[in-house]
């Protein structure tokens, strides 16, 4: 089931304006897409200059925001979000030989997934170690990263072992920056910086094998050296095993639908800057 981020919005009266009305998009439980949000306003109004929105990022406003992982009748996909393994630059689990070649699901649910009883008699017997690194991941209602990642590895949201960080995307990366021991996973939008189209100081991405075909080329490999690489890459293929979740937009005030028609329509190659996927991508976005 796709992931979603349902960004409801709320028009309100301007006291003292005869055009009296601003749109109000409340982003406060998914404030990493605030950037992208602002961009594409700041372009829509170059079209209509008599449209005001403002994107209220902060918990506790007089809004009807919500955030939903499911699709609603009033609802709209603007884009979607790329959820990525990372790890602290510094980390050892870098040299690790099978890290190197990339990460397929065995490995990825090796470092990411708590074991049960069995499963770890099993690994046991097999002879297989655990590798070193501490994952740090969301928890909470509001761990949408976590959920997605969870959800492409076929687990539920607890079974991903780690440190538990209650707060939002940007704790999370903070958190990685600051322990050379890190490795965890976070929005692409977030992971590569908007200026460089790089990954941000101290963080590796760990490459996966994007096709789920069993081995990771050269092209995928390079497809994560920068943020424009990797949504080119991903949006050009149908079938995929990276987590991918969708931005869902309330359209119910016509103001915000004639706005999300217009992103639809001319607002797409923005995504990819700011490190997201086209909304009309013929995508299986989870297996």
């Amino acid at each position: 089931m796709k992931k979603g981020i349902l960004l409801a919005i709320t028009l309100l009266s301007l006291v003292g304006r005869s055009t009296a009305q601003d749109l109000k998009i409340n982003v406060s439980d998914a404030r990493f897409t605030a950037p992208l949000l602002e961009k594409l306003i700041k372009e829509y109004k170059k079209v209509d200059p008599d449209f005001q929105a403002q994107v209220l990022t902060h918990d506790g406003v007089e809004s009807d925001a919500r955030v939903s992982l499911d699709n609603e009748a009033s609802a709209t996909i603007l884009g979607r979000y790329i959820v990525l393994p990372i790890a602290n630059s510094q980390n050892v689990l870098l040299e690790n030989k099978k890290v190197r070649k990339g990460l397929n699901g065995k490995l990825t649910k090796q470092i990411f997934v708590l074991k049960d009883y069995l499963e770890a008699l099993d690994a046991e017997e097999n002879g297989e170690k655990e590798l070193p690194g501490t994952v740090y991941s969301l928890t909470g209602s509001k761990a949408i990263t976590t959920k997605a990642f969870a959800n492409a590895l076929h687990v539920s949201p607890n079974k991903i072992k780690g440190k538990k960080i209650v707060g939002r995307e940007e704790n999370a990366l903070t958190a990685v920056q600051n322990h050379n021991d890190a490795v965890s996973f976070n929005v692409a939008s977030l992971v590569y910086d908007t200026q460089s189209k790089k990954p941000v100081s101290g963080l590796t991405v760990l490459p996966i094998d994007i096709d789920d075909n069993g081995k990771i080329t050269e092209e995928e490999r390079s497809a994560f050296g920068t943020i424009t690489q990797l949504t080119e890459y991903i949006d050009h293929l149908s079938d995929i095993s990276v987590p991918i979740g969708n931005i869902y937009f309330d359209t119910q005030n016509p103001k915000a639908a004639v706005f999300a028609n217009w992103v639809s329509q001319n607002g797409q190659q923005l995504l990819h800057e700011y490190g997201y996927l086209k909304a009309n991508t013929k995508l299986i976005a989870q297996k």
